[in-house]
């Protein structure tokens, strides 16, 4: 097509006729900028469909770890609601009616927590490499930021809380036989070991205090077992 139009050029050229190469001159001009728009039109087209191909695998990948971090948060209700039963238990065995070394127990296994654990190793990668602006939708964006802003909050509190509630109040007074129980010669809790009222008291209140802390937790987490459903909803609902 270039050498025909070449060739129509070099004709008019030779034959002198000025008016009809200007028009020639102008309906080339078009042409070219006609084929350099269906070019850039194509290209966009093209690009637009690769953006598409990368948000669904980003909507896809991020989904698999909102299903991996709903098994994480229910580990995470679980283990709290196990250390609530505790917590119930241990208050029946300060009764002086019952067996003090099963109290002991009871205050060894209440001085764990578990550590909450935030699965977004695909949403900081969308972050870092600048792919979440390829989300189109504007409101699932929204969502799925606002999920992740709530996921630290609940890691921060949970965290936080087994640091200074777990570790810093309620393990010290483990560690520090809070519970003034009495061993025999054998280094065995005397069984019989008797509280006085304000020991009781104090020991009533630490298991309150530790029960507090488990079932904040358990509650932070159970909401956010309710929205990483919804959200997982939402982005199945738009890979349809």
């Amino acid at each position: 097509m270039v050498s025909a139009l070449r060739k129509i050029r070099k004709k008019l050229l030779e034959q002198n006729r000025a008016k009809r190469y200007f028009f020639y001159a102008i309906g080339e001009i078009v042409l070219v900028v006609i084929g350099i728009l269906i070019a850039l039109q194509i290209n966009t087209w093209n690009k637009e469909k690769q953006n598409k191909a990368l948000e669904m695998t980003i909507l896809e990948n991020l989904k698999e770890d909102l299903e991996i971090q709903k098994e994480l948060i229910q580990e995470q209700i679980d283990f709290e609601s196990s250390i609530l039963i505790k917590v119930d238990s241990a208050k029946i065995y300060v009764s002086d009616a019952y067996d003090k070394a099963v109290l002991g127990k009871l205050f060894g296994e209440l001085g764990a927590r578990r550590t909450f654990k935030a699965n977004r190793a695909t949403f900081n990668n969308m972050i870092s490499s600048g792919s979440i602006n390829l989300i189109s939708d504007a409101d699932l964006l929204n969502i799925i930021v606002r999920y992740f802003q709530r996921l630290d909050y609940v890691e921060s509190v949970v965290n936080n809380n087994n640091l200074l509630m777990v570790d810093t109040n309620f393990g010290s007074f483990v560690a520090n036989n809070g519970l003034g129980l009495e061993v025999d010669e054998n280094n065995n809790i005397v069984t019989d070991t008797k509280f006085t009222s304000q020991h009781k008291a104090t020991i009533l209140s630490q298991l309150t205090y530790r029960g507090a802390g488990s079932d904040s937790a358990k509650i932070l987490s159970e909401v956010l077992l309710e929205v990483t459903n919804d959200l997982i909803q939402e982005i199945e609902d738009y890979l349809k």
